[in-house]
Parts: C-alpha cells; structure tokens; sequence
C-alpha cells in the first residue's frame, strides 16, 4: 500500500513539474526603407491562454549589411510607433532604441520603475506591436541580415514578466525575419505634400520633425517664436521626393511656444511646438 502511495504521490508531483510554456515570441515585420531609413517593426506574439506582464525589456538585434557598414544604428528617443500602452503612460517612461555592443545590434528599450501595475498583453492570435527599430543607410546598399541576439553570457539579456526574471532563450523564443539577399529595395515616395506634429511634444532640448516632398522642389523649414521672429532654418535647399525628418535642438533657446513653417511650391503649413527646460 505504501509503494501504491509513494508511486501516486509521484506521479502527482512529475505531472506538475511541466516544461514552463513560452510566453512571447518576438518577431521582424514590415521592412521599409525611406528618405535613407532602414526599419522594421518588432512585434510580441503572446499565446491564446498566456499573459505578458510587461516589466523592463531590452530587445536585441543583430544586424549586418552588403556591402559591409552600410547600416548603422538610427537611435530613436522615443523609439519610432512605440506602442503607447508601454510607452509614455502606465507608470512606463518613453520607449528608446540604442546602439548595443559597439554598433552591432540595436537594443528597444522598455523602461519602467513599477514595481506594481504592469500593463498586461493578454494571449491573442494577432501579435501586438511594439515599436520600430531604424537604421541609417548609405549607398550602395544590396542586403541586409537580422537577428535577434542571445547577448554574451556576462551580459545576460533578460527579460521581465512582473516581477519574475525570465532568461530570455528559456522562456522567451524569436523568429529570425527571411531577408537576406534582398535586392532591390523599394523606397516609398509620397504622393503629396505633408508636414507632420513633431516628437517629441513638449520637448527639452531635442525635438524632431517629419515631412513629406512628393515631387523635386525648393523646401524651405524655418522655426519661430512666439512673436514671429525667425529663430532657426533648418532647410532650404532643393530636395528630391522623398519622406524627411530632421532634429530641433532648442538647448540656445528660452522656454516656450514656437512654431515651424514648411514651404515648398503652393504649399504652406505651419505647427506648434513647445519646449519646456
């Protein structure tokens, strides 16, 4: 009877010392390459049945170009369509992206300090968007290659779900994107004219502006303040088509409202920003 118990007692017990289930995968999407921007989105699959109580996350990638150095890293603070869940709100500060190991990956940063309330991505069949990692491109450029990195074993990439540490080729997996060999790469031009809300806004001291040129043109940008007074050019020059973005840095100005002005051909926009020190 005492074998028929201890026998039972173990199966109970192997039955619930089961592998731990993966919780995310991490995968590349949505390859684009713009006005010499080469980027992908990062997407978080969790399983139907899972939940990703989202802690601090540095999410690495590799990368590597033809010719060789073609890319480097595009470094975003915030990083480019952060998800706003994890981003900005919840406790969470702004999403960044990084150079890591002295150029050869790009580190998406998921920053918080809760020790409480973390935002929960709950298991679904449509992954979930986490935020663009970019890259500077220049010619001539053929190729590129991606993956997700497995950092060095005295600098652990690690993963957070709430306050649980998770090593991430454990309990985390990834799916490297089929992208190398591409040629021909497929630049987007804009079909018209578009000046966009600069990022961040409010901002101190850096700010950056997005802008659409559909067609060869004369692009004037130029900044002023509050009464008018033309404090900054930041183009005005001859452009190709082409989708731009540029940096402010208000570091030599006083705080407050100013406005940016884009010119080219018939079309005039203007918006508001603020910097706040």
């Amino acid at each position: 009877m005492k074998k028929i118990l201890t026998l039972i007692i173990l199966f109970v017990v192997f039955a619930n010392f089961a592998p731990a289930q993966n919780k995310v995968t991490f995968t590349l999407a949505n390859k684009k390459i713009s006005s010499g921007i080469l980027s992908y989105t990062v997407y978080a699959n969790v399983p139907v049945g899972q939940v990703w109580h989202v802690g601090s996350c540095n999410i690495r990638v590799t990368f590597s170009s033809n010719p060789t150095g073609a890319l480097t890293v595009h470094a975003d603070n915030p990083a480019d369509s952060a998800n706003s869940f994890i981003s900005g709100a919840n406790g969470y500060q702004a999403m960044t992206t990084t150079s890591v190991g002295g150029g050869v990956a790009i580190g998406l940063n998921i920053l918080t300090f809760n020790t409480s309330g973390f935002y929960s991505f709950v298991g679904s069949t449509t992954p979930y968007r986490i935020g663009r990692i970019r890259f500077n491109v220049t010619t001539p450029f053929y190729a590129d290659t991606m993956h997700f990195r497995n950092a060095p074993t005295q600098y652990p990439t690690v993963v957070y779900d709430s306050l649980t540490q998770l090593v991430f080729n454990t309990s985390y997996q990834t799916t490297d994107p089929i992208i190398s060999g591409v040629t021909g790469n497929t630049t987007t031009i804009p079909q018209e004219y578009q000046l966009y809300q600069n990022y961040p806004n409010p901002f101190n001291p850096v700010t950056n502006i997005k802008y659409d040129v559909p067609k060869s043109a004369m692009v004037k940008l130029r900044v002023f303040d509050i009464t008018g007074k033309l404090v900054d050019v930041l183009i005005n020059q001859e452009m190709e088509p082409g989708a731009y973005e540029i940096n402010w840095n208000g570091a030599n100005y006083a705080s407050g409202v100013y406005f940016y002005k884009f010119e080219s051909g018939d079309y005039t926009k203007v918006m508001r920003m603020v910097l706040i020190k």
